[in-house]
């Protein structure tokens, strides 16, 4: 799931589109979130956070048929993390540039 998610980023970064950039960020926490440890959920809350701050600049906002899937990332990682802490790495993705998020989707987590 995350190749598929890697190479979107690819191509939206190719041809500086931010508003897909944001959509492979939450694909990205997608696939991050399914493991339910702690060190996934704060890299997909992250990758959510980052993704928020690219549709803002983008003047992008979260489609409704996009949502559901975003909310259910959002959930899951909060769960996993509790609430501040999901806060504060949310906020550290929101403060990334698009470079860097693209950058930390593409590492591997540790």
């Amino acid at each position: 799931m995350a190749a598929h998610h890697l190479q979107g980023l690819e191509i939206a970064r190719a041809l500086a589109e931010p508003r897909a950039l944001a959509l492979s960020l939450e694909g990205l926490a997608g696939a991050a979130a399914l493991t339910a440890d702690a060190p996934s959920a704060t890299r997909a809350a992250v990758l959510l956070g980052a993704a928020a701050a690219a549709r803002r600049a983008a003047g992008a906002p979260l489609p409704p048929a996009e949502r559901a899937d975003v909310d259910r990332v959002t959930a899951s990682a909060r769960a996993a993390l509790g609430a501040a802490a999901f806060s504060e790495a949310y906020a550290d993705g929101a403060r990334l540039t698009p470079e860097e998020a693209a950058h930390l989707a593409r590492t591997e987590p540790a």
